[in-house]
């Protein structure tokens, strides 16, 4: 396994855990996309972060099957005392900020939520104009070091490819070639 990048600098390490078990920077779901769309609301829309992911990164020749683990960073969630997860409003405020290190050459796309800092939520055209009313824009930067030692100077390696060649134990009933006889 080899890190894409490391996060190295996050404003909103102060948040914790709230009261509900909430953490900034869900891992645990994933981008809303237009299939649960059609079955919560049963209405076709193509404006949900899967779909804004899939339109940026259509110019680099990839597919809706290369959008895939995302990171929903500033967005809180968590998991209930039943289990279920949940989506609380984001704390962030203008100026906030995540600051990645690109372990390797990276094509990383984004989305704003059109669910907005999730204080307002809801399906269906009557709650979108509400939902709209709490969306924030995004300030992206991307910066090239000026001195490219520094990152050896002070103990950095790149990722290396991992090492493992098995089959996961999954073998093929014909063995490896290299076992047959």
């Amino acid at each position: 396994m080899r890190p894409l990048a490391t996060i190295i600098h996050d404003s909103l390490s102060w948040y914790g855990e709230d009261e509900h078990g909430g953490r900034a920077h869900d891992l645990l779901g994933t981008r809303c996309d237009p299939y649960i769309n059609a079955v919560l609301a049963g209405a076709q829309y193509d404006f949900h972060c899967h779909s804004n992911l899939v339109r940026a990164v259509a110019p680099f020749g990839l597919a809706e099957s290369d959008v895939h683990d995302v990171i929903n960073i500033f967005q809180v969630t968590g998991l209930d005392e039943q289990g279920r997860y949940f989506m609380n409003p984001s704390p962030a405020q203008k100026g906030d900020a995540l600051e990645f290190l690109a372990e390797q050459d990276l094509l990383m796309a984004l989305s704003t939520c059109p669910g907005g800092d999730l204080s307002a939520w809801g399906f269906g055209s009557d709650s979108e104009q509400e939902m709209i009313k709490c969306c924030r824009p995004l300030h992206v930067q991307v910066y090239r070091l000026k001195d490219e030692g520094l990152l050896q100077n002070v103990g950095w390696k790149p990722s290396t490819v991992s090492a493992y060649k098995g089959m996961h134990g999954v073998f093929s009933p014909m063995g490896e070639p290299s076992q047959r006889k």
